[in-house]
């Protein structure tokens, strides 16, 4: 089956006055040659479909400014620019981005002047071209944070191979060395991957500029030991209290946190899918390693659970179970079951429960790494949690939208039996949850405009405690900052969530500690603004309460941020 290319009128003409104001010379020769015949391409093959993108776009659309000269922007007038109204705002740059010297002010400054080609559907890439430099480049933009030229690739050859193969990675074959180690992929194998679908012949070309392929496959990430574990204490009283600015432990962009049951360690996993561990009382790192999808820690502390992906962009495929003082593999091999594995977590009697993309449970022994059990048809899992020392668990359960990035349909929190391989109950609406480490109580979160947590006693089901929240922002998904976690002796409840204030207009973050067997609230904190750029929010991502009374924030992209409570 060949792809269908659709080619919509050429636009040139009537845009030329408009891209003469932004380009005095006019577009490259080839790049006219092209937007004369047609105002970019639609590509579809076997239901994919890929837009080479008209001129409008190309230049950021037709609304009024869009069409602009390139301006070189210099470290002082950072603060001044409005971000969100520049063209290609989080496609190509953001605000966010660390500007310390000349070379990372050069790099945002050549994404800025970029425009578009390509956008790379499900991806957080484009491919773009840059017209102010002394000669046409196109580039592959990663996350909105880099930008790698595409080399000795020309704009007619590219329409030719966007015309074969779309936005499957064919692309790769122009990236460098330094590209692909800057991106940690094997990129042979990435563009081999992408295009077996296709005849072998029609992407030879490609594979013959590229190096030799790996042939190891990888094994376990490796952890990096940065310093030896400890036992000394937890000083309490060297964190500042709630009601005072906290002690902020750098961490670029944490996202799940979790305390050892003595609270001497702090187990962090962040978006960059990197795992790292804290000795808490020496502040100090005690290993990392990369490759982590998702991580959990044993209810005695002393092993780490993590999922791990071969590769950047891969789905995790297996289990590593390391010791948490020193991140050294506990077995001789991870577990491979062969399927595509998303969610963990560490339950009682020394189990740990696996989500994979088949809609299936597996249970394994934590001590043996030997596969018990699994429990088919759990659908759409989202999270997984434990409850107490107990042969169950909880699970957030709803569908996700790859296309839109969204969770979709209903919602719902299931506690399930692993040994009977059965629904025990479901709490329809809730989105997150936390259970006391007794297993006794359960927290549930339902968003909606304004939230609501209740505490549920697990045997009777009674609702203990209704904590009402905040409101939401009408146009904000209402799940997004919501978060529960349970102090290990279940005496506090700690929530954090997005509230919205119509007054002002502004959306502020916060995380509120509650007395949980009374159900009042103990203090409250607004997480505040990033001080470098007041408008963004600071979000709680992840949260945690060691058993000596001590907070863990990990707020979003500012680190994590410890209180004594």
């Amino acid at each position: 089956m060949e792809p269908r290319i659709k080619s919509p009128p050429s636009k040139l003409a009537k845009l030329k006055p408009a891209i003469a104001a932004v380009l005095p010379g006019g577009l490259p020769a080839a790049v006219a040659r092209f937007y004369a015949r047609s105002d970019g391409l639609k590509f579809s093959w076997a239901g994919e479909q890929a837009v080479l993108v008209g001129l409008a776009e190309m230049f950021g659309g037709l609304k009024r400014g869009a069409f602009r000269s390139h301006v070189v922007v210099k470290k002082a007038d950072l603060d001044e620019l409005d971000w969100p109204a520049l063209p290609f705002y989080e496609r190509f740059f953001n605000e966010h981005d660390d500007i310390t010297d000349k070379k990372s002010l050069d790099r945002l400054n050549l994404r800025m002047r970029l425009k578009l080609l390509v956008s790379v559907a499900g991806e957080s890439t484009e491919l773009a071209i840059d017209y102010f430099d002394a000669k046409p480049t196109i580039y592959f933009v990663h996350r909105a944070d880099a930008a790698y030229p595409l080399k000795d690739l020309e704009f007619g050859e590219f329409v030719a191979w966007f015309s074969r193969f779309g936005t499957r990675r064919w692309y790769f074959a122009f990236l460098d060395k330094k590209a692909e180690a800057s991106l940690n992929i094997d990129l042979r194998a990435e563009l081999e991957r992408s295009l077996e679908d296709f005849p072998a012949e029609a992407w030879a070309p490609l594979l013959a500029r590229m190096p030799k392929p790996k042939k190891k496959e990888p094994g376990p990430a490796r952890a990096q030991v940065l310093a030896a574990a400890s036992d000394q204490p937890v000083v309490h009283a060297s964190f500042p209290p709630l009601n005072q600015p906290p002690e902020v432990l750098s961490e670029g962009n944490p996202r799940r946190v979790a305390f050892s049951p003595d609270g001497q360690r702090l187990v962090v996993w962040d978006a960059n899918y990197e795992l790292f561990v804290h000795d808490v009382g020496r502040r100090e790192r005690l290993w990392k390693q990369k490759h982590a999808q998702a991580m959990d820690l044993s209810a005695d502390g002393q092993t780490v659970a993590v999922l791990e992906h071969p590769r950047p962009y891969e789905h995790a495929d297996r289990l590593v179970l390391r010791a948490c003082a020193t991140g050294k593999p506990l077995h001789r091999a991870p577990w491979k079951p062969g399927s595509q594995l998303t969610r963990l977590a560490c339950v009682g009697c020394g189990r740990v429960v696996v989500a994979d993309t088949a809609d299936t449970l597996h249970v394994l022994d934590l001590a043996t790494q030997r596969a018990l059990k699994t429990v088919p048809g759990v659908k759409h899992v989202r999270r997984l949690g434990a409850v107490g020392d107990t042969a169950r668990v909880l699970a957030h359960t709803q569908t996700y939208d790859e296309g839109s990035g969204m969770l979709t349909g209903p919602s719902a929190v299931k506690l399930l039996d692993l040994e009977a391989g059965a629904v025990v109950t479901s709490w329809a609406g809730a989105t997150t949850f936390a259970a006391s480490t007794d297993g006794t109580l359960v927290a549930l979160g339902t968003p909606g405009e304004r939230s609501v947590v209740r505490i549920v006693e697990l045997e009777s089901g009674r609702v203990v405690h209704e904590l009402p929240g905040g409101a939401t922002h009408p146009n904000e998904d209402p799940q997004y900052g919501f978060h529960l976690g349970f102090s290990p002796d279940g005496a506090r409840l700690v929530v954090s969530e997005r509230v919205y204030d119509a007054g002002s207009k502004t959306v502020t973050s916060t995380v509120s500690l509650y007395d949980a067997k009374q159900g009042t609230l103990v203090g409250r904190v607004d997480l505040g603004r990033n001080p470098e750029r007041p408008r963004l929010t600071i979000d709680a991502e992840g949260l945690a309460l060691s058993v000596d009374g001590v907070l863990c924030v990990a707020a979003d992209a500012y680190g994590l941020r410890l209180w004594r409570v």
